[in-house]
């Protein structure tokens, strides 16, 4: 039974005057979810591993948090070591000790790590490490506590379209773990918490250049200089703002699987995700339809569009 209502917040103003713990949350749709997070009368934790782009957003977040009485908290981790994490989840009670956590989203994530044939341990360990293990130091790190509290929360973990089609390299592998994740946290939470997977579609963000910010462990940074199929995401990607509308929509629904569709590009998740399915079920073999849209977002012999 398809039974949404326990899996909702129909009113969305349960959650306000609570901490809304944002990873990745200093640009694209962290930031996002961060500025609704604001509207809701939600104090948003952003938490990212880019310090200068936590200080900007701060600045940029200022004035809506000033209109709508609340703070803006910044902190520095890397969501793929658990004891950041835990300093998190420390700094987060003391900044806030009276307000509890009502929203947690896991969104922090990287692109990379090739295809399975080609990957080395450590693009392995570097993208399993954050869109993976990072989901779930988060959910362990807050989660317990959000269920101690008893209050009105939900729990966002952010996969990716290739969570739900044919996968795809290290990444596909990546979200389809994402996604299995949350699903095993639903079923444990039980109603307590509210719980939600985003797979959106091309978003015009910075994960086609996250390997800007692998550790040094993971074996530095890398990708230096401009990258055409960044810029391409930029120009043609759906706005992050978007996906945080299907986000907010779906904890009021009770919609589990956001599959957040551009706009230029609607019905293709659904498509994959049905295409993957049918496979499965029929004997087939793994497919992806093709998009007319993601084409054009990846074919550097497509001009780019013009400039307002």
């Amino acid at each position: 039974m398809n039974d949404t209502a326990r899996n909702a917040h129909p009113d969305l103003s349960v959650l306000a005057g609570g901490v809304a713990v944002i990873t990745g949350g200093a640009s694209g749709i962290g930031f996002a979810l961060a500025e609704k997070s604001i509207s809701l009368g939600l104090y948003p934790v952003l938490a990212d591993i880019e310090a200068p782009a936590i200080r900007e957003a701060e600045a940029r977040l200022a004035a809506a948090a000033r209109t709508s009485n609340v703070e803006v908290f910044g902190f520095t981790v890397d969501v793929s070591q658990e004891t950041e994490v835990n300093a998190l989840a420390t700094a987060v009670a003391e900044r806030f000790p009276d307000r509890p956590v009502n929203l947690l989203c896991c969104n922090a994530g990287v692109g990379g790590g090739g295809p399975v044939l080609r990957a080395s341990d450590t693009d392995w360990n570097f993208v399993l490490g954050v869109n993976v293990k990072g989901v779930a130091n988060c959910i362990r790190a807050f989660v317990p506590e959000m269920l101690g509290r008893g209050v009105a929360g939900s729990v966002v973990t952010t996969s990716s379209q290739d969570g739900l089609c044919a996968a795809q390299g290290v990444y596909g592998v990546s979200k389809h773990a994402c996604v299995a994740l949350t699903e095993a946290l639903f079923q444990e939470l039980q109603g307590r918490l509210t719980a939600h997977v985003l797979c959106p579609n091309a978003v015009a963000t910075n994960i086609i250049t996250s390997e800007r910010n692998r550790p040094e462990r993971y074996g530095g940074p890398r990708g230096g200089g401009s990258n055409p199929i960044a810029e391409r995401f930029k120009a043609f990607g759906m706005p992050p703002s978007r996906c945080a509308e299907f986000v907010f929509d779906a904890i009021r629904t009770g919609t589990f699987y956001i599959m957040a569709e551009a706009e230029e590009d609607p019905g293709y998740v659904y498509s994959e995700a049905e295409t993957r399915m049918q496979a499965i079920l029929g004997g087939g073999l793994p497919y992806r339809p093709r998009s007319a849209f993601l084409t054009k977002v990846f074919d550097p012999n497509t001009p780019l569009p013009a400039a307002d």
